[in-house]
């Protein structure tokens, strides 16, 4: 199990294409970042501004398919290379002491070392140990202390013989069960802001259970979080089959481990991967994570072609990946994509178009001129989410935010059916703020204002938005001042998209009527 379960370097087509290019065309090859000549010095290849490129160097991503290839001349080559250049650096240097890419480095040396015999790196292993066990190091209650503690257990597990490994063992696995406790809200929902990292955290459980179970550890009962997990991705997974583009998100298709192949809500996982043809749907056609603070909509399950998804989000449980989008909605309907969001782009915090992308000016939200915005004190009163029962709507949800400083804004999603679906905004506080609201469309729909309405043109339908004051709109496309409208479903790729912005005005309620009509 040790090699099956946690080594996970079997070969693959893709590892014998990238082994190839890396010792046959001195090229790295990564799936966002494309062909990346080493021209003879690994470590200064690539866009070294890119924190992402940085991150995935020191994180030893491209010793994978090397690794797959058993080629442990070329591993000790370039291991003995990183040693000597970086290990005698300081532990504040961000590269190569990144917190995320120091444990999943230490993760490679670990998994190494159980694979490949002439691949033992102890003191290395140890010294990588020796910063992960500090209180200093540890990036508690995020993705990175996740995987923080595992690094800690597999070393254990790899390196038995090191006189700390016990020390490394019971560290990792005191903080990876405080992590567990944590990561999800008991609705199986991840608190870091992103379906996407929710996704991701899902194989992170899977590769945690496998490892306390091969280090002879408690593994408790997972499965019924997996089971629950595995029900969000259902009912965040859009009529295209992709998983919402919603706040830290990118291109994910929702996928079921083969160890999980056995749970309930796998065959509701095949039913919105497959887009209806496998697996069965579930029964509701709303649900309202009120912990996590997501509300989802469908018009139908079956047929699954050109349905009615819509999603509201209202919630502050961590501060990774958080970004300003409480009350955000997005639609997906007839096939296309109405409203939309921003997207995760990259991890460069000094990036102008990451600034922006983490900005409530990125999302389907009322704007507050001269307000600040709160990041710093995530709780379950921050914002709120929870399910309206309304006469003549088939699902309505309400949201509340505290994340303007100074009072509170208040959210209403009433779905009267698939065509129809109002929005109302009630402001606490702000006296006298002017205030805008954005909404995000593709850069693909033709857009037409007039004083009473703002219509959207799609390929098989069309949107009209009709708020209930007479207020000032206009449009502005890319990434232009004051207004700027911008999407990423793709690390460093970014396209220009669509805003629209009633206001200013300064009114303490206003509600928008959304009215589709097919072509």
């Amino acid at each position: 199990m040790v090699k099956s379960e946690l080594v996970n370097f079997q070969s693959s087509d893709y590892y014998k294409f990238s082994y190839d290019k890396f010792v046959n065309k001195k090229i790295i090859f990564h799936k966002n970042f494309g062909d990346i000549p080493i021209n003879g010095d690994i470590w200064s290849c690539g866009p070294q501004d890119n924190r992402t490129w940085q991150w995935t160097l020191h994180a030893f991503v491209p010793f994978d398919p090397i690794i797959s290839a058993q080629d442990t001349t070329l591993l000790n080559k370039l291991v003995h290379s990183w040693d000597e250049r970086f290990s005698h650096l300081p532990e504040e240097d961000d590269f190569p002491w990144h917190d995320h890419a120091t444990a999943l480095r230490l993760d490679r040396l670990s998994r190494m070392a159980l694979q490949l015999e002439d691949c033992r790196y102890t003191e290395l292993a140890a010294k990588h140990a020796s910063f992960l066990l500090k209180e200093s190091f540890y990036s508690r209650h995020t993705n990175h202390g996740f995987d923080q503690a595992l690094s800690l257990i597999l070393a254990a597990l790899a390196f038995v013989e090191h006189p700390q490994a016990v020390e490394w063992r019971t560290v990792g696995l005191a903080r990876l069960h405080d992590e567990i406790t944590f990561a999800f809200t008991e609705e199986g929902v991840r608190v870091e802001n992103s379906p996407a990292y929710h996704n991701g955290m899902i194989a992170n459980m899977l590769r945690a259970r496998n490892l306390l179970q091969v280090s002879n550890l408690d593994s408790g009962d997972f499965d019924s979080l997996f089971d629950k997990a595995l029900q969000f991705l259902v009912w965040m997974t859009r009529p295209d089959r992709f998983l919402a583009y919603l706040g830290d998100s990118i291109s994910y298709r929702p996928s079921v481990p083969a160890a999980l192949a056995e749970l309930p809500s796998v065959n509701e996982v095949r039913w919105v991967a497959s887009g209806g043809s496998e697996g069965t749907p579930p029964v509701e056609t709303s649900k309202v994570y009120t912990t996590a603070g997501y509300a989802i909509y469908r018009s139908r399950w079956r047929p699954w072609e050109g349905h009615t998804h819509i999603i509201m989000k209202s919630g502050f449980l961590s501060r990774y990946h958080r970004q300003d989008d409480d009350l955000n909605i997005l639609v997906h309907a007839f096939g296309e994509d109405w409203l939309i969001d921003s997207g995760l782009y990259n991890h460069n915090q000094k990036d102008p178009v990451r600034l922006y992308m983490r900005s409530a000016l990125a999302h389907n939200i009322p704007w507050l001129t001269k307000t600040r915005v709160n990041r710093n004190e995530p709780g379950k009163e921050f914002a709120t989410l929870g399910r309206l029962d309304l006469p003549g709507y088939e699902f309505a949800a309400e949201g509340t935010t505290s994340m303007y400083e100074g009072g509170k804004v208040t959210r209403r999603l009433l779905v009267r059916n698939a065509n129809n679906f109002v929005i109302e905004d009630r402001f606490d506080g702000f006296e006298g703020l002017p205030r805008y609201w954005l909404f995000h469309v593709p850069a693909d729909k033709k857009i037409t204002s007039a004083p009473e309405y703002v219509q959207i043109q799609g390929k098989h339908a069309s949107l009209r938005i009709i708020p209930s004051q007479r207020i000032e709109n206009k449009v502005s496309k890319g990434f232009k001042k004051p207004f700027p409208s911008v999407t990423s479903i793709k690390l460093n790729v970014v396209q220009d998209s669509q805003v629209i912005i009633f206001g200013p005005a300064i009114e303490k309620e206003l509600s928008f009527d959304f009215l589709f009509d097919t072509v």
